[in-house]
């Protein structure tokens, strides 16, 4: 293990948690936000212990600077433990810190409008498309341009605005077919992948 790696474990037991906690307690500074970047790298393994941790964060917290961060661990955690409910709700919650503080932003707005689509969570359409309205001005990466405008096709589709959802799907398409980032040194940085694979058969229907 690096001398980094010891917050952001992606495997957690018993001995793994033991040696966390006793090195967060010698860190002479930053113990906030190593226990968020801790819970935000384990929030897609073990959600149960991402929420434990941004728990306690809150519980023990110095000041309210990660605090965006650590509610974004939280609704990280909740959408893979597959309450979607509780998920956009803490998502919500990272969309109101950051119209608090609007320069320092997170991917919430892309994020959240293509959860209510896939989910299709039509009580939230509007609030969905009324996020995504914003959500061009972060995206910077092919997998960004893919959610803004899958979310794009998906709602619309629902709500019988084919020629719309049509337009949409063909540019989600092909950002989904970018294979290079454009970013100098990490042109394999956040492009679609695997598990966008469901969404990509849904948007070639839209399509055609």
């Amino acid at each position: 293990m690096s001398h980094g790696d010891w917050y952001r474990n992606t495997e957690w037991n018993d001995e793994v948690e033991e040696a966390f906690f006793a090195k967060l307690a010698r860190a002479r500074s930053q113990r906030d936000q190593y226990l968020v970047i801790q819970a935000l790298t384990i929030a897609p393994h073990r959600p149960d212990v991402a929420l434990r941790l941004v728990d306690g964060y809150f519980e023990r917290r110095k000041d309210d600077f990660d605090d965006m961060r650590a509610l974004l661990a939280r609704a990280e955690a909740y959408r893979h433990q597959g309450d979607i409910a509780s998920a956009v709700k803490a998502y919500k919650a990272v969309l109101h810190r950051e119209a608090e503080f609007p320069n320092r932003r997170t991917r919430t707005r892309l994020e959240l409008p293509f959860l209510i689509a896939c989910d299709e969570l039509s009580a939230e359409y509007d609030f969905a498309l009324s996020v995504l309205e914003k959500g061009l001005d972060i995206a910077a990466f092919p997998v960004d341009y893919f959610l803004w405008h899958a979310s794009k096709a998906l709602i619309a589709s629902v709500q019988g605005r084919h020629s719309e959802a049509r337009e949409a799907a063909v540019q989600a398409l092909e950002a989904a077919q970018v294979r290079r980032s454009g970013f100098r040194y990490h042109q394999n940085l956040r492009l679609v992948g695997k598990q966008h694979q469901e969404t990509i058969k849904n948007l070639i229907r839209l399509a055609g």
